[in-house]
């Protein structure tokens, strides 16, 4: 990840229930993007297309205290892509880009990532990609969060 690409993924912004996506443009969260493990994705014109994230950086907090987080077996994901490829098709071949990707070069083979029930298309693309619902959580807020692992 550099500067210019963690600045553009702070500018995205996803819409309707989407929108608990988008990252606060700030310092604070630039700062966060360049020193924990986040990846940025380019497509072969050098186009940032989306970005993921591991370990503390790929959990939601608040699901912590429903120990959904306790088995240490698994490598925590967050996938992001660029909303203007939502609904493209683009999906499928992005997850499965990030994951080749962390399996070649951290030689793991057991995931786990956290998605809104909202979230219809990354939940489809998910289960198509192998990965199962394990764990859930509601927010504060009142939303349902789904714990989903692959197992590779």
């Amino acid at each position: 990840m550099n500067r210019i690409y963690a600045k553009e993924i702070i500018s995205w912004r996803y819409e309707g229930d989407l929108a608990i996506y988008n990252l606060d443009d700030n310092e604070e969260t630039l700062t966060e993007i360049l020193t924990k493990d986040y990846y940025g994705v380019i497509d072969g014109k050098e186009n940032l297309i989306g970005f993921f994230c591991t370990g503390d950086a790929a959990i939601v907090p608040y699901g912590k205290q429903f120990n959904v987080y306790d088995d240490t077996n698994f490598l925590d994901i967050k996938i992001g892509i660029k909303p203007e490829l939502i609904g493209k098709r683009k999906g499928f071949p992005f997850v499965k880009f990030c994951l080749d990707f962390l399996k070649k070069n951290d030689k793991v083979r057991q995931f786990r990532l956290t998605v809104g029930d909202f979230n219809k298309k990354a939940i489809s693309v998910y289960h198509e990609v192998g990965f199962i619902i394990s764990n859930y959580f509601q927010s504060e807020s009142g939303s349902y969060y789904l714990v989903m692992t692959l197992i590779d």
